[in-house]
């Protein structure tokens, strides 16, 4: 067989086991998403590594439920209050003074609800901001790679009220060629995650009644205006 036929064989085989295993779940927590939305809170992400990709499937993109915000370290970097080379080298991932800064520098509120992405789920900042949610009686979302997880002596889901698993194996490499291991799954099952939940969010609101918060693309003739009238009731909240 073709090696990219064989890959994409394997990329749709694990999203169709996904979907079958955590249809359930994810219908779950996009009416959790949909509820906090609802009562005025914004769906807080924060993404560590390759769990950075799930936060930019969701937040601020044509096509996708205006009501996320992603607490995101280049805005931090910009601002002057950390250090690139620290995010760069992987040492901020245990600095849990991070999190006040994210507390200090963007406009958080006690009605929002985060979601939390991390292969392995052991980061210490990951879980300060997982514990300072519980503490204020805020809920939580894990996306975990459940294998990777539970070889990494993972936290996070101690302090979650539904989580959600990429999928993937461990180590995370599906194809051999010629006794070398290659190419990924948990990033683009977890992506795949990331939209059904966008979609069936959607489905949500409509169910309810109510308009979908949907960003419209910016090459559409209004799509300014549309975007703003969703996010200027939120102010800094959401961008």
């Amino acid at each position: 067989m073709d090696i990219k036929k064989q890959y994409f064989e394997l990329v749709k085989d694990g999203i169709e086991r996904n979907y079958d295993r955590q249809l359930e779940k994810i219908e779950k927590v996009a009416a959790m998403f949909t509820e906090c939305m609802g009562k005025g809170g914004i769906v807080q992400l924060f993404g560590v590594r390759h769990g950075e990709e799930f936060v930019n499937e969701m937040n601020y993109r044509a096509g996708g439920i205006a009501l996320f915000h992603g607490l995101k370290f280049k805005d931090l970097v910009l601002n002057e209050l950390i250090d690139q080379k620290d995010v760069d080298s992987g040492a901020i991932l245990d600095d849990v003074s991070v999190a006040d800064k994210f507390e200090s520098f963007y406009e958080l509120d006690d009605r929002d609800m985060y979601c939390l992405i991390s292969a392995k789920g052991n980061e210490a900042l990951l879980i300060e901001l997982a514990k300072r949610a519980k503490d204020k009686g805020q809920r939580v979302v894990g996306v975990v790679n459940k294998a990777s997880y539970d070889i990494n002596d993972g936290k996070l889901l101690e302090y979650c009220d539904e989580w959600l698993d990429m999928g993937a194996d461990e180590p995370d490499t599906v194809l051999d060629i010629d006794g070398i291991k290659t190419a990924q799954l948990s990033s683009t099952e977890a992506n795949i995650i990331a939209q059904m939940l966008t979609a069936e969010i959607y489905r949500c609101f409509i169910e309810k009644g109510e308009e979908a918060p949907i960003l419209l693309s910016a090459n559409i003739k209004g799509a300014d205006v549309h975007n703003d009238s969703l996010t200027d009731p939120y102010g800094r909240r959401i961008r």
